[in-house]
């Protein structure tokens, strides 16, 4: 059976299907090791037994078979041919796909509904409740995210959770890996007598990492805080946002990881901490998935008789779809 082949630099030689070049990598689908990424600076050359979409350093795209040369490729198109060295490609991608440059304009959406109840009765009553909703439309440029959250607990008819929350955050990238953003949300929480805190960011951000299952960015920005207290008190002010976001995925589940610094202008004691730490893990059906974690609020001047430091731990399941 006919098969594409890629033949490295050390002289192995590689057979299958050569499903795309994108970013310098090869993907090959064997049917020894199932897809497989090779490097591109690692490959002498490859050859199509079928024709392929090939996009050039110049910006050009031949569409035709691939052979090799002695110095690198040569694509055989039905209007002649053209032969180019290994490095000089920037893409290939099968006919009927799309090419990498229109994918990365592509947005998708992407929704989450997670919900977290458990209770007990008898020798004590509990009750905890919590609804979350996460709708994301992202491309290889940009993305969008909107947060909707709400939880409720009660002990022996006492009340320990009452907050809602809500919040919008949209970042682009400017170059390879900076990125601007724009963040917004409001909040209520009924056993901290906050009746309203509004929080409003921009400011620049750094990809330290980004491969295909670690990435790791750093945000600096400005701030606006108001906050308003059912005692009547309220505080606003300009400040500073620092945050730390982090993801990693595993083999069978996705680390996240937040942290976030906002001190204001007017009080730099006046500041807040906020962590959040989750795994998420896919069930046996593919819409649903586990997410547990650990979140974690610092408020350094809450209201009088407020715990500075309120930790959550939680455990929710998660719906999501596209």
């Amino acid at each position: 059976m006919a098969a594409d082949r890629v033949e490295l630099t050390d002289g192995s030689v590689v057979l299958g299907k050569l499903l795309s070049l994108e970013g310098g990598k090869i993907k090959v689908d064997t049917s020894f090791a199932g897809t497989i990424e090779i490097a591109q600076d690692k490959v002498k050359g490859f050859t199509t037994d079928e024709p392929v979409n090939v996009e050039l350093a110049t910006g050009s795209t031949v569409l035709g078979k691939v052979g090799m040369t002695e110095n690198g490729v040569v694509v055989v198109a039905n209007d002649g041919q053209m032969a180019t060295p290994t490095g000089k490609v920037t893409a290939v991608w099968r006919q009927g796909n799309d090419s990498p440059k229109v994918r990365g304009l592509k947005r998708n959406w992407k929704y989450e509904a997670a919900l977290a109840i458990n209770g007990r009765t008898g020798v004590s009553e509990k009750f905890a409740g919590a609804l979350g909703f996460k709708a994301t439309l992202e491309s290889a440029q940009d993305k969008l995210i909107f947060n909707l959250a709400a939880e409720k607990a009660r002990d022996n008819g006492v009340e320990t959770a009452n907050r809602q929350l809500a919040g919008v955050d949209y970042s682009s990238f400017f170059s390879e890996k900076n990125v601007w953003y724009a963040r917004t949300s409001v909040e209520k929480d009924a056993l901290k007598e906050l009746d309203l805190r509004s929080s409003t960011a921009f400011g620049i951000g750094r990809k330290l990492i980004k491969t295909d299952v670690q990435d790791l960015e750093f945000r600096t920005g400005i701030s606006y805080l108001y906050e308003s207290y059912a005692n009547g008190t309220k505080f606003d002010s300009p400040g500073l946002d620092i945050a730390i976001i982090h993801s990693y995925k595993f083999t069978n589940g996705k680390l996240n990881n937040v942290l976030t610094y906002t001190p204001a202008f007017k009080n730099f004691n006046n500041y807040r901490l906020h962590h959040e730490t989750t795994y998420e893990m896919p069930l046996t059906a593919s819409l649903w998935k586990l997410k547990t974690g650990i979140m974690n609020d610092y408020t350094a001047s809450p209201q009088p008789g407020i715990n500075r430091l309120d930790t959550l731990y939680f455990t929710s399941l998660i719906l999501s779809w596209e």
